[in-house]
C-alpha cells in the first residue's frame, strides 16, 4: 500500500513538472513599447495593435500563446537583450542590435520623418544641424541625428515630444509617422503639425540571442509569417487598422 502511494505521488509530481515545462515552451514572452496603432498598452476591445494581432496570428499556427510585457522603449531593449524575455515585439534593424538579436522577415514598413510647426526646407539631414530636434530615447533614429551632428533632446515617448514641440522647446520631432499620426488623433493640440518624410524602412520581430530557443522561434516564425501573408490574414489586419 505504501509503495503504491509513493508511486502515485511520484506520478502526480512528474505530471505537474512536465505540464509546467510544456506550458512555458508553449508560450512566447516579448517586450513591447507603447506604439499605437502598432502596439497598444491599454487597448480597446479587440484592438491590441497591428503588430500584436499579427504576432498572435503567426504564433497561433504553431499553437503558441503570445505574452507581452510593456516598458519604455529603452527598458524593453535591455530586458529583451538580456534574455529575460524571448525578444521584442518589433524593432528596426541596426548593426549594433545584430549582436544581440535575430531579425525575422519583414513584418511591416514605417515612414520616417520630421514633425514641425512650420515647413522645413531641406534635402538632406545634415542641413538641419542648426536645429534642436526631439527623438525617443533608444530609437535607431538617434544614430541618424548623431551621424549628421544634429543637436537633439531624447525623451521617453512621443507624446512628451509633441508637448515640447507645441511649447517650442524643440524645433522638430524626428520619428515614425504612424505613431505620431495616431497620437494627434487621440490628443488635443492647439497647433497644426507639419510632416516631412525623409525615408521609409522595414521593421521586424526580434528574438534575443540569449534565449536558448531563439533560432527555432525564428525559423518557425518566418514559415508561419509566409502563410498568413498567403491566406490574406496580413492584408485583413492592415485594413483593420487602416494602415
Amino acid at each position: 500500500m505504501q509503495n503504491k502511494m509513493k508511486f502515485l505521488l511520484s506520478t502526480i509530481v512528474f505530471i505537474l513538472v512536465t505540464s509546467n515545462l510544456w506550458s512555458k515552451e508553449a508560450s512566447i514572452s516579448l517586450a513591447c513599447n507603447n506604439f499605437p496603432p502598432l502596439k497598444i498598452e491599454h487597448p480597446k476591445v479587440d484592438k491590441p495593435g497591428f503588430d500584436i494581432d499579427l504576432l498572435r496570428a503567426v504564433f497561433n499556427l504553431s499553437n503558441q500563446e503570445l505574452k507581452t510585457e510593456f516598458f519604455p522603449w529603452k527598458r524593453a531593449l535591455v530586458v529583451a537583450k538580456s534574455g529575460e524575455l524571448d525578444g521584442l515585439c518589433s524593432c528596426s534593424f541596426t548593426k549594433e542590435r545584430e549582436d544581440d538579436f535575430y531579425f525575422t522577415d519583414e513584418i511591416g514598413r514605417n515612414s520616417i520623418g520630421f514633425y514641425s510647426l512650420t515647413k522645413i526646407p531641406f534635402t538632406k539631414l545634415s542641413e538641419l544641424n542648426n536645429m534642436k530636434v526631439g527623438v525617443v530615447r533608444g530609437y535607431s533614429l538617434e544614430d541618424d541625428l548623431k551621424k549628421n551632428k544634429i543637436d537633439f533632446i531624447a525623451s521617453s515617448n512621443e507624446l512628451n515630444l509633441l508637448k515640447m514641440l507645441e511649447k517650442k522647446r524643440i524645433d522638430a520631432i524626428y520619428s515614425f509617422k504612424v505613431v505620431i499620426s495616431e497620437l494627434l488623433k487621440t490628443n488635443s493640440f492647439h497647433d497644426k503639425f507639419i510632416y516631412t518624410e525623409t525615408s521609409s524602412a522595414p521593421y521586424f520581430t526580434c528574438f534575443s540571442k540569449k534565449s536558448k530557443r531563439s533560432k527555432d522561434l525564428l525559423n518557425q516564425f518566418n514559415q508561419d509569417l509566409k502563410k498568413i501573408k498567403a491566406d490574406h490574414t496580413y492584408q485583413q489586419l492592415l485594413e483593420k487598422y487602416d494602415l
